[in-house]
């Protein structure tokens, strides 16, 4: 009984050739057509045999693909929560914020610029003071 378990789709790849061949050499029975499909499910059962572990492979893949993107998400979490109420992640201050418009993000980065600038103005003047002492 183990064999019939362990072999099942073996047991019926031969079982369905035994049919053919017995229909195709000893009863006669259009024995061209029944010999092309012997040679068919002689080639689905060499197929079978490759596919087996093909078909693991392409489990053992779809299971790491599954499990990245769950990893992904579980890692991700707020920021995906966020995007999908339809509001903006901050990813220097790691919160949800209210989307800005371009207007908003326009201002803050002129804003922003003027005020790197004035920094490195202030600097400058800083360092040649000191090098004039």
């Amino acid at each position: 009984m183990n064999i019939f378990i362990k072999y099942l789709s073996h047991i019926v790849f031969a079982c369905a050739l035994g049919y053919f061949g017995l229909l195709a050499f000893v009863m006669e029975k259009d024995p061209m057509m029944n010999q092309m499909i012997m040679v068919m499910i002689g080639g689905f059962w060499i197929l079978w045999i490759f596919a087996k572990s093909f078909l693991k492979i392409v489990f053992a893949l779809a299971l790491l693909i599954a499990m990245l993107f769950a990893g992904y998400y579980v890692i991700h979490a707020e920021e995906i929560e966020c995007k999908k109420a339809g509001r903006e992640w901050n990813k220097v201050e790691k919160v949800c914020q209210d989307k800005k418009t371009v207007k908003e993000k326009l201002k803050n980065a002129v804003s922003d610029a003027v005020k790197s600038a004035f920094q490195k103005f202030k600097e400058d003047n800083f360092k040649v003071e000191k090098e004039e002492k």
